[in-house]
């Protein structure tokens, strides 16, 4: 496994949640994730938590697929095993 496809695997993670952070900013006027009691105004916190919920699916598609891919990479550094 060489530092580059590590830094591959690490890339997309901030890819993703890069994506996700501007998906949210776009689309709740009031999003604020810094915020200390919740991220968004009242009137749009239905439409954050549906977000958040979409989020919550495709972080877990992520993890599943960044899964697959080290398991490759271990098998390919074990020599195919």
């Amino acid at each position: 496994m060489s530092a580059a496809q590590l830094q591959t695997l690490v890339d997309r993670v901030r890819r993703h949640e890069r994506d996700w952070e501007a998906t949210f900013r776009e689309s709740i006027p009031t999003y604020d994730p810094d915020h200390p009691d919740q991220p968004a105004e009242d009137r749009y916190m239905g439409d954050y938590d549906e977000m958040d919920d979409s989020r919550a699916y495709d972080s877990r598609d992520l993890l599943l697929d960044l899964t697959a891919e080290l398991e490759a990479l271990i098998r390919e550094m074990e020599g195919g095993r």
